[in-house]
């Protein structure tokens, strides 16, 4: 089984990493929280997930990238819900482990319906099945607590029409640029000047 790869990035798309190791060029699918930090011409270590995937009759070999093993182990566990495939998984994922897992803990099915191909039933299904475990597991309880302020400019985020996925992704900067004692007011103006 396939541990880990390192190698260059060489290149990069929306949903694929490309690492070049040793005379062999690999082709990584790779979460969208994890693909937008990696950069072309990184030395990087990726921790891989191998799978066989059935398309019609045929198998075809996917190799998915992760920055670490827990992160891998969540991929792991989402995959285990019936119906969320490698690829759809690997799409769907545009907040880290660490937010999902929260949002699954707390059934928040807002955080989820937002997820890229993640409808009100598939929302449904994945808490279902994973809230409990979810609830018990490091990936939150690793999980720092969530200020007051940073929900509501997440909320303020929203109403301006702004996905939930990205509006936490945009707190969450604003929180690492100002610090976690500022006011909602001053996170949205940040998240608001990064978007552009």
């Amino acid at each position: 089984m396939l541990e880990s790869i390192s190698g260059k990035v060489t290149g990069k798309d929306l949903s694929y990493i490309l690492l070049e190791t040793g005379p062999l060029t690999v082709r990584l699918l790779a979460p969208g929280y994890f693909l937008r930090h990696v950069s072309i011409g990184d030395d990087s270590k990726f921790f891989l997930l191998f799978q066989i995937v059935n398309e019609g009759n045929r198998g075809i070999p996917l190799a998915v990238a992760f920055p670490s093993i827990s992160d891998r182990d969540f991929f792991t566990k989402f995959i285990s819900v019936s119906g969320v495939g490698v690829r759809a998984a690997a799409k769907a994922m545009v907040i880290p482990p660490s937010e999902l897992a929260l949002a699954i803990s707390t059934g928040d099915l807002k955080v989820l319906k937002s997820l890229p191909g993640i409808g009100n039933s598939r929302a449904k299904q994945i808490i279902a099945k994973l809230q409990d475990s979810m609830s018990k597991s490091s990936f939150v309880s690793s999980t720092p607590a969530v200020s007051s302020s940073s929900l509501d400019a997440r909320a303020i985020l929203e109403q301006l029409g702004i996905p939930s996925s990205e509006a936490v992704s945009l707190i969450n900067s604003a929180i690492a640029e100002v610090g976690e004692d500022a006011s909602a007011s001053a996170l949205v103006g940040v998240a608001m000047k990064s978007r552009g």
